[in-house]
């Protein structure tokens, strides 16, 4: 009889493991989000340094894609 309660059952097995899915989804999201907040203050300090957004390369005056074929 011992044995059996020391055994979990196949139900608390299938709980911890949504539990470490769920944490782990968690840090995932949390690591994820951390990240985007330091771009989005890198941005707001600095500005886009790339320069790939099309705004920057409508300042030094290259013509729009759409404006090509007409």
């Amino acid at each position: 009889m011992s044995d059996q309660k020391n055994t979990p059952s196949p139900l608390e097995g299938e709980l911890k493991f949504q539990i470490q899915a769920m944490t782990q989804m968690m840090e995932r999201i949390n690591f994820v989000i951390g990240n985007m907040c330091d771009r989005l203050d890198r941005v707001e300090r600095h500005g886009n340094e790339a320069g790939t957004s099309t705004q920057d390369v409508r300042k030094v005056g290259a013509e729009p894609k759409s404006k090509q074929w007409q």
